[in-house]
């Protein structure tokens, strides 16, 4: 049943809630590599902000007229406001990578196509012209992917260190986690052929999967901190508990959940990571 949106809602609804997400990881690896840089900031939030409504507006009115969901309606009943979000939220997203884009050039350029791909029919696939989310089996792990190298790879780049290999890992890892919840969603909306992983091993397997992930990921965080030396003990734990909490979401998913379970709860880990983290380094 759809209800009338609230301000919560609409600050979901039209991706500020996840461009903030993906500003807070970004925040944590930049004080990780002790680098202040605002147009990295704000080239990750306005990119993340037009990307995202830029690719759910492409596709056309059908989709949102013929799912009913809370978040499909508001797309549909404010087409307008969100092209208009895009324009603008594209405008700043140049202003904000001019300084920068020579320092991370390659990645970018990488991650740009990718994340155009992944939500336009461009790529040649079985006779007909697809998305790349819509290539089985690598949904779930584009968005990792991309995630991985704009909030890890590219605070790594513009601090002029080599790539830490472990770091992009373990932020892969938890992306993967935290997306699991979002493929058991939408179980009822993907096609078979998408095979993600709950499609494909069952939502008790996928939800397993997820944590083993999440595991992983502590393992990696437990030496990056311990023996590497990269993350102080405070933040370390902060950073701990947002995995936790993350388990436990991914465990309690299941095919019908709330909208709210996913977009807010889940979708906020990155935000709680961010506030955690942050509200650590400035413990005495």
């Amino acid at each position: 049943m759809i209800t009338r949106f609230n301000l919560i809602d609409f600050f979901v609804a039209s991706n500020f809630y996840v461009s903030l997400g993906v500003s807070c990881l970004t925040a944590i690896s930049m004080h990780v590599y002790r680098i202040e840089n605002y147009h990295l900031q704000g080239f990750v939030f306005f990119s993340t902000l037009f990307l995202y409504n830029f690719i759910r507006l492409v596709p056309g009115d059908s989709i949102f007229k013929s799912v009913k969901s809370n978040r499909h309606k508001f797309i549909y009943d404010h087409n307008i406001y969100l092209w208009a979000l895009v324009i603008f939220s594209g405008l700043f997203s140049i202003y904000f990578v001019l300084p920068i884009f020579r320092f991370i050039l390659w990645p970018l350029i990488i991650s740009a196509v990718i994340s155009l791909a992944y939500g336009l029919p461009i790529l040649r696939f079985k006779s007909s012209w697809n998305r790349m989310r819509e290539v089985p089996g690598l949904k779930i792990f584009l968005i990792a992917f991309v995630w991985a190298i704009v909030t890890e790879g590219f605070p790594n780049l513009l601090a002029n260190q080599d790539w830490s290999l472990l770091a992009l890992l373990e932020r892969f890892l938890f992306v993967v986690a935290i997306t699991i919840p979002f493929d058991i969603r939408d179980l009822k909306f993907d096609r078979n052929e998408i095979l993600t992983i709950p499609q494909y091993f069952g939502v008790k397997w996928a939800k397993f999967f997820g944590i083993i992930c999440l595991v992983a990921a502590e393992i990696i965080l437990a030496y990056r901190t311990f023996i590497a030396g990269e993350i102080n003990l405070i933040g370390c734990l902060a950073i701990y508990i947002t995995y936790e909490v993350s388990t436990v979401l991914v465990y309690f998913s299941k095919e019908q959940m709330s909208e709210r379970y996913v977009t807010l709860g889940v979708e906020g880990m990155s935000i709680l990571m961010g506030i955690l983290f942050m509200l650590s380094q400035v413990i005495p």
